[in-house]
């Protein structure tokens, strides 16, 4: 293989680790004044009215002290959240009343509020510290009381970094933990080339199909076509005991790559992605790329494909995202820059995000397009057991329908949350952005009608936007949202390096969360390094707690970039190594990079 097609291959790989793409408003067909809006004021109003009483409004209890001792007036005052809440008797230099909440972080520090809310709605907590003067002088901490019980927070986090948010919609928050987290088996997949599983999917036999991209014409793609060029692509269905049961490859001769796959409602297999290619299984109509779509029965034997209509001036159209919904259809997201075929009436300038709805059949039945000037990209989807869709668009636009970003910093990605009605209307959307870069790829729906997503952040100051803080070079960031859109919490996933969160997945107590990191302290400092980047499983609380962390990791880059919860409530990951020892053994990588599965099972205590 020639030195520009390892670069290309190189290139790919790295795009599907720490994707650039976006997002925006949502629009139907033909509503083309629409902004996408986000619904969530920026104060959460309270569910109860007997907790909107004002603190003058209340008759005062005097005599109570703080936890240091510290003489305070209770009014039977409550936050905004509705938590009991002290005035210390000091106003801050803007001449707002200080409040304690009676709780410590986990650091055994006195939290204060203003009573105040960020832009998404959660409260802001600050730690404390009396001068000389007996001024309390205070500073914003991501930490937040525990309300759950009498004890302070078991967060063993430190203050600067953000553990659990405000808990709006998350009632009796689990206190379930994982424990003996356990490797049941782990699979290869590739040759002599670059290989890698991209994502990860569970079948309702057990089993789990997996979508990988490789540059390899050997190993376990032996056979294939000697007129395939750079890069083809693959279908690999495993059973649940790890057997290796079909594999599917597609390719021709410029690359064709599958970004995501899904089972449907009758156990077929539907999968979607990008192709370049001139001839071969599936060709562009025009243009540099466009997207296809293939569908496969449930013994891995083709169906159905499709090559959505390109313009012959477009630069691209590919679809990054696919979910399965309960009528038997699926959802399919991406970007493009035609106009015609399927995007004709979208629009003329900038690049469309988008999402179609598809029957049983195949059939289109809905879109919904949200347009900007720059980069936009559906970059993740997910269905609930109502048919309701959320969906993470990441984008580089600040106009059109994203004239609603706030951070407009050059080349900074940002990402937009939606929530969609199973007939395309939009519910709510939400806002993630910061000064830096916001790209958020990975997303689950949750059993309450909410969900939880997952992405990686950096900021350039200390904090801004949803961030409280940046632990490290660039962080992992996962947030719960319920059904109305409101943040239940947020927090940081990282230390002190690079940390992406790649995929997401709901589990019966919780969540599962993938990725990779090159850190050795915060949420990963019980682990050595192993090469460069290392993948994780991290299982967290309903209440977003760590309960658990698996390292994956080799002397060389590995990488976990998906992960899918299986029917008898075990986990699939999928991803890439270039390491032969260690959590690898018995890869055959080579310093090559090779596509690898893995099953996991995990005690709920």
């Amino acid at each position: 293989m020639n030195k520009h097609k390892i670069i290309s291959l190189l290139l790919i790989l790295s795009l599907a680790v720490c994707s650039f793409t976006a997002c925006g408003n949502s629009k139907t067909p033909g509503d083309k004044n629409d902004k996408l809006v986000s619904e969530t004021p920026d104060k959460i109003e309270l569910v109860d009215d007997s907790m909107k009483n004002s603190a003058e409004e209340v008759t005062a209890i005097t005599g109570s002290t703080d936890l240091n001792g510290k003489v305070i007036d209770s009014k039977g005052i409550v936050d905004k959240a509705g938590h009991k809440i002290y005035s210390t008797g000091q106003k801050d230099s803007d001449g707002k009343l200080i409040y304690t909440t009676g709780k410590k972080d986990s650091n055994g520090n006195i939290l204060y509020t203003k009573n105040e809310v960020d832009s998404f709605g959660n409260l802001i907590y600050y730690t404390g510290k009396y001068g000389p003067d007996g001024k309390l002088t205070l500073t914003r901490t991501g930490e937040t009381p525990d309300y759950t019980s009498n004890n302070t927070p078991s967060t063993k986090t430190s203050a600067n970094r953000i553990t659990t948010s405000t808990t709006v919609g998350v009632k009796d928050p689990s206190d379930n933990s994982f424990e003996n987290v356990k490797s049941s088996y782990t699979k290869y997949f590739g040759g002599s080339g670059l290989d890698a599983f991209r994502k990860v999917a569970a079948c309702k036999d057990g089993g789990f199909v997996a979508a990988g991209i490789s540059g390899s014409k050997d190993g376990d793609y032996k056979g294939v076509s000697g007129e395939w060029e750079v890069q083809h692509t693959s279908l690999v269905k495993y059973s649940a005991d790890g057997k290796l049961e079909w594999k599917y490859i597609i390719g021709g001769d410029n690359q064709v790559s599958l970004n995501d796959v899904a089972e449907l409602k009758d156990g077929s297999i539907i999968a979607a992605g990008q192709t370049f290619a001139e001839s071969g299984d599936v060709v562009k109509n025009a243009g540099t790329l466009s997207a296809f779509l293939v569908r496969l029965n449930k013994d891995g034997q083709l169906t159905w494909k499709y090559v959505f209509p390109s313009d012959s001036s477009s630069t691209g159209d590919y679809i990054s995202a696919l979910a399965a919904t309960p009528d038997g259809g699926f959802v399919a997201g991406g970007k493009a820059v035609s106009d015609s075929g399927f995007f004709t009436g979208t629009g003329t300038s900038g690049t469309k995000a988008f999402v179609f709805k598809f029957d049983k059949n195949c059939n289109i039945k809905w879109r919904r397009v949200l347009q900007g000037s720059k980069s936009n990209n559906f970059s993740a989807l997910a269905v609930n057991s109502d048919g309701e869709i959320f969906g993470t668009c990441v984008t580089m636009s600040s106009d059109g329908d994203f004239s609603g970003i706030r951070f407009k910093t050059i080349q900074a990605s940002n990402t937009v949350l939606v929530k969609l009605k199973k007939n395309g209307d939009l519910e709510w959307a939400e806002y993630l952005q910061g000064s830096g870069d916001s790209e958020y790829n990975a997303v689950a729906a949750t059993d309450d009608g909410g969900c939880v997503v997952g992405g990686t952040y950096t900021i350039y100051k200390k904090a801004d936007g949803i961030y409280t803080m940046s632990y490290g070079k660039r962080d992992g960031y996962v947030l719960r949202y319920n059904s109305k859109g409101q943040v239940c919490w947020a927090r940081i996933v990282g230390g002190s390096d690079h940390d992406s969160v790649l995929g997401i997945t709901s589990i019966d107590g919780g969540f599962v969360v993938v990725g990779q990191t090159k850190s050795t302290s915060g949420d990963f400092q019980q682990y050595k390094a192993g090469g460069g980047y290392d993948g994780y499983i991290m299982y967290l609380t309903d209440n977003g707690k760590t309960s658990a962390v698996t390292r994956l990791n080799g002397s060389e880059d590995d990488s976990v970039m998906a992960v899918a919860t299986l029917n008898d409530g075990s986990i699939a990951v999928s991803g890439w190594t270039k390491s032969n020892d260690q959590s690898f053994n018995g890869s055959n990588a080579k310093k090559q990079y090779m596509g690898f599965v893995s099953r996991y099972t995990a005690t709920v205590k």
